[in-house]
């Protein structure tokens, strides 16, 4: 899936009131789909297109793993190490890195595991070092009985199954790696290097991008795991499918400014027209953020209330008491905050689906009631917007203590986070 883009623009101002940029329409697509939504024509998967230096060619996949003449380029046939030279490329004496496809290194790709990693030059010392390991391996299978085969074999077996595979089955897999946590989206998975798939709290992060931020030299299908369970392994169990090394489906071919942003909307989990904000990443429809976003407003910088609310400093000159007594049009921002914050929770949250716009809800004040009454100004002093909150969680929650408690907890959590901005 992939939205179709938020340009990011050059700063010119961070007010939540500033006019926002371009919106775009959010689609979910698959892969073998271009933008217009047609099915794209297919492509011959066993061959890569390659460059080296001035020099194009073609790798055949299957000759490249029979270690024959495998690139085809002005109508010769060159072995890997021969096309570098072919490109003027001799001095590098790494044709790993010298040839390239699509601007990326083979190198890249066999690390990827889209390429095996094949030496086309053998020397006598590798032969005779080969040699050496078949002899060497003739003996162990000799002298290994068939059960130690069967023990090893049924090992391997018992250590598969006792990983829960159902755990990774839904759209989304938490992940860390080192002491940073995320979440991974499987429809924008493509490659270690491309497709920001990664959602942390201020980013979204192609694999390899993730790694770095806590292990420079690390390897994103070793260092990234799920549940326990490394990348790697979960490709192995077709739980991630990798792009092929030379798809050119949107999500490999997309700019990554286009895929800064959320796909669907912050607050109601929904695609459309989708605001961006320019300093996070997440996206809005015009009528659920709050301020509202007028729709005709030309493209610009534009900060969602979120952001600019955690720019802003704190006075500290007021206790709660007086916060609460004050009018609402002092306090608008921080209302608004607060009340985005729940409308979030109470979509994205399974345990807190009450006190959102559930259908299940006949109450005379949900949230959405309260988002209503606050944008028309209905609210004379904060505690009356608080005190509807209030009474939103107790009557969407008064058979379910445990909910009511939880929500109510939520709600003094957020108050005194945004008492701390006052």
């Amino acid at each position: 899936m992939k939205k179709q883009s938020c340009t990011k623009r050059q700063q010119t101002g961070s007010s939540s009131h500033s006019k926002p940029k371009k919106k775009k329409q959010a689609k979910r697509q698959n892969c073998p789909k271009s933008s217009t939504g047609q099915k794209k024509k297919p492509q011959n998967k066993s061959q890569l297109p390659v460059t080296c230096g001035f020099k194009e060619g073609v790798l055949y996949l299957k000759k490249y793993c029979d270690k024959q003449k495998c690139i085809s380029s002005e109508s010769q046939w060159f072995t890997p190490p021969e096309f570098e030279r072919f490109g003027m490329k001799e001095k590098h004496k790494k044709w790993k890195t010298s040839i390239l496809c699509k601007g990326i290194p083979l190198q890249k790709l066999i690390e990827d595991g889209f390429l095996l990693n094949i030496s086309f030059i053998k020397s006598k010392v590798q032969d005779a070092k080969q040699k050496k390991k078949r002899h060497v391996g003739l003996k162990k299978q000799v002298v290994e009985s068939p059960d130690k085969i069967e023990d090893k074999q049924d090992e391997d077996e018992d250590e598969d199954d006792a990983v829960d595979m159902n755990m990774f089955e839904g759209p989304v897999l938490p992940v860390t790696c080192g002491s940073d946590s995320g979440v991974l989206h499987k429809y924008r998975f493509s490659k270690g290097y491309c497709g920001r798939c990664i959602r942390t709290e201020s980013h979204w992060l192609t694999p390899e991008d993730f790694t770095k931020l806590s292990k420079t030299d690390g390897t994103w299908k070793k260092d990234i795991v799920s549940h326990g369970i490394p990348l790697g392994k979960l490709i192995t169990k077709s739980i991630l499918q990798p792009h092929t090394a030379n798809c050119d489906c949107e999500i490999c071919e997309e700019p990554y400014q286009n895929q800064l942003n959320d796909d669907v909307c912050f607050i109601c989990d929904s695609e459309g027209d989708l605001v961006c904000c320019d300093e996070c990443p997440r996206a809005f429809h015009s009528h659920c953020h709050l301020p509202a976003v007028p729709e005709d407003s030309p493209g610009s910088q534009w900060s969602c209330t979120f952001c600019v609310m955690m720019k802003r400093e704190s006075s500290g000159q007021k206790t709660q008491q007086d916060v609460l007594s004050s009018p609402v049009s002092q306090y608008t921002l921080h209302c608004q905050y607060l009340l985005l914050h729940l409308l979030h929770e109470s979509m994205s949250d399974p345990c807190a689906k009450g006190p959102g716009f559930s259908e299940n809800i006949c109450g005379p004040m949900m949230l959405g009631r309260v988002k209503l009454n606050l944008e028309n100004n209905d609210y004379q002093t904060v505690r009356e917007f608080v005190s509807d909150i209030e009474y939103v969680f107790h009557h969407c929650t008064a058979k379910r203590d445990n909910d009511f408690s939880r929500m109510t907890s939520r709600l003094t959590e957020l108050l005194e986070i945004i008492f701390k901005l006052l």
